[in-house]
Parts: C-alpha cells; structure tokens; sequence
C-alpha cells in the first residue's frame, strides 16, 4: 500500500511534525507499506526541511504552495491569493496522488482538508487541534461580533469538510463528542504518541524549576502565567520558573517580565534537548487557553513531574483526572498562582501524584498501545478500533 500524509511543514520543530514523524518512522520500520509526506510551505534557507529524523525510506515530497505569501495583506487580496493558490495545490495534489498511484491520503488539518473528501483514494483526517480550535485562534487574536461569526463559520466549514470521509480522528474523547454532535459519525479518539517512548529519561541533578513548554502564541496563555508568577517570585524566591519555547510573543513577554520585576524568569527559546529540560525540572504548568491534547504535558507526566494546568478545552482534565495532577479554572490567574504554591510547598503528596501521573502515561501514550491501532486503520479500511488500554 502507498501512503501519503498531508501536513504544512516539517522543518518546524514542533508538536504536529514530532508526532508525525515519529509515527511515520515507527509504520515504516514494522509494516511493508511505502510512505510519503507532502508538504506546502518552502523550507526556510538555513532550515533543515526535517526537524527530527526522519526514516530513509520515507519520501518527502515538497510542494511550496507557500500559503503564508500573503498573510499580512489586505483582505482582499489575501482572500484572492489564497484561493489561487488553493487551486494549484489542488491540481498538483490530485496529479500526484494519480501518477504515484497512492492508495490512502491522510491530512493533519491542513489546507487539504476542504478539498479532501474530492481526492482519488481513500481519505482519512487526523485532527490535532480540536473542533473549535480555528474560532478559538480567531477570538483569541481578535475581538468583536463580526471576528466571532467569522470563526462560527470556519467551525461550520471544517465539518461539511470531514463529514464524509472514511475516517476523522481525534486526539481526546471530548472532541469525539464534539465532532458526534454536528453530526459526524465517522469518528474515532486515538490519541497522540509520547514523543520520549523509546528514550532512556536522563539522569540529570533536580533543580527547584518549574517548567513550561510551548510556542510563544497566545493560544499558550504564557502572559496568564507570568501575571500568576508573581506571587511565586516573592514568597518561593527559591524557585524559578522556565518557558522553552520561541514564537512572535517573545518580546511581549519579555517586557511584561520586566515590567512585573520577576528576576527569575527564563525564556530559553528552542532546544533539541527537551528531555534533560524535564529532567532538571521539579514541576510542570500548563497554562494553555486551549488544546488538542497537550504533548507537552503527556511528556511532563511521562517524565515523573507534577503537574499543573488550567483546565481548557481539550485535554487537560483527560489526562489529570482521578488524582494524576491539579486542574484549575480555565483563565483564573489568581488560582493558579495558589495551586503552584501548593504544589511547591506539598512535595510529598506532588510525588505521590506523579508517580500515579507517569505510571498512567507511559501505558496509555505508548508507541505499543497506540501504534496497533494506526495499523488496523491502514490495513484494513475498519475505523472501529478496538482500545488495548
């Protein structure tokens, strides 16, 4: 069988093209089936066109629709460009998947998906990001009447798009739930992967850090986070607070770090060693205003650290219920900053909920609880998978 996924990038080292790649390496090493990844948006000079390893036998086939070209200009001509190179995409997609005679086409959600269930083979989506994640990103970044319509409407258009295909995964049971009541029947939760499977978790010196992984975007909610250090700064002057992450909010982050005086604050940036980064760590914040289901936090409770989170859609309160973690409101600054006190000065009773935390990570988010599951799907066309977990 020939399998194409569909995803914007690979050079981003990020959540989306860890897992995929990770995915892909794991089908390629144990099945006989041939994989490829179409990609839309040119590498940038200076980036490798993979940000993790990617099996050689794997096929990355580069498009370079460039879909961003137009993202800063005026509506009108966005809207044009767009739908421009809308067309060539789809054109050179469908030529594609004729000529290289694929069988089956996965889309992560990019700008496939409205055209997906058109394409000559079987179709699948794989969503990570949950239903209402583009009205979520809209009126996160813009505010009024006509911004929430337009998101209501982004909202409708993604389901008249995965409706009819074979299969729509989703990452969580609460998005199932979501996708089953606008009517999409075709639905199935496998969640994502724990990138660390298969590492060795290191063996580093712990250190009074608390940490936060996630790009520099408001959907992250790291600006609600500094505002619920403060108080950590003053009465736990022994802690410090990390964020490993690089995006366009850094230098709006970094002038709300000086003007709250928290001296112990580190933006760090991107790194390729996220493991020794939970290793050093002694508790985990997630501070998002909304999910898929949070990679970064399965990594943290995979590694054995308490964990905080704001409990946002979607994700959180799958993986911290039944005692693996704390919740706290989603958007209530004032009780997260009480709930990491408490986790720092309870540290008895935050081990004992880690450990409960890492035991049910690395069961349920395993390469061999997870992977079997992927295999049915491919193999055999049957969407109602039957859970090892």
């Amino acid at each position: 069988m020939r399998i194409l996924y569909c995803v914007p990038m690979l050079y981003n080292a990020a959540g989306i093209e860890r897992v995929l790649t990770q995915k892909v390496n794991w089908l390629a090493a144990h099945t006989d089936h041939s994989f490829f990844i179409a990609t839309t948006e040119p590498t940038p000079k200076g980036k490798s066109t993979c940000a993790f390893a990617l099996d050689k036998r794997v096929e990355v086939v580069p498009f370079d629709i460039d879909f961003n070209a137009d993202y800063r200009k005026p509506l009108l001509s966005k809207w044009w460009g767009h739908m421009r190179r809308m067309k060539t995409y789809r054109r050179a997609l469908t030529e594609y998947i004729l000529t290289n005679k694929i069988d089956l086409c996965i889309s992560l959600g990019g700008k496939e998906i409205a055209f997906l269930k058109d394409l000559p083979c079987r179709t699948i989506a794989e969503m990570h990001f949950a239903m209402k994640q583009r009205e979520q990103l809209l009126c996160t970044e813009h505010h009024g009447l006509v911004w929430s319509l337009l998101g209501k409407i982004r909202t409708w258009q993604l389901v008249q798009a995965v409706r009819p295909l074979e299969l729509l995964v989703v990452l969580t049971e609460a998005d199932k739930v979501a996708w089953n009541a606008e009517g999409c029947d075709n639905v199935v939760c496998i969640p994502n992967i724990c990138s660390l499977d298969g590492q060795a978790l290191p063996k580093e010196k712990k250190t009074k850090t608390m940490l936060a992984v996630g790009r520099l975007h408001e959907q992250k909610g790291f600006d609600l986070l500094l505002e619920a250090w403060q108080e950590i700064d003053k009465n736990h002057p022994e802690w410090t607070l990390r964020i490993v992450g690089e995006g366009h909010k850094r230098a709006e982050l970094e002038n709300q770090i000086k003007a709250l005086h928290l001296e112990r604050v580190i933006l760090v940036g991107n790194t390729d060693k996220i493991a020794q980064e939970y290793a050093q760590a002694s508790a985990f914040v997630l501070s998002s205003r909304y999910e898929g289901l949070p990679l970064v936090l399965i990594e943290a409770m995979w590694s054995g650290l308490p964990c905080v989170a704001f409990d946002c859609p979607h994700g959180p309160a799958e993986l911290l219920s039944d005692n693996r973690g704390w919740l706290v409101e989603n958007g209530d600054v004032k009780a997260l900053s009480k709930q990491i006190a408490y986790v720092l000065s309870h540290p008895e009773e935050a081990a004992g909920r880690a450990h409960k935390a890492q035991q049910y990570a690395q069961a349920r988010y395993s390469e061999q609880n997870i992977m079997p599951q992927w295999v049915k799907i491919v193999e055999s066309g049957k969407w109602k998978v039957e859970h090892s977990f």
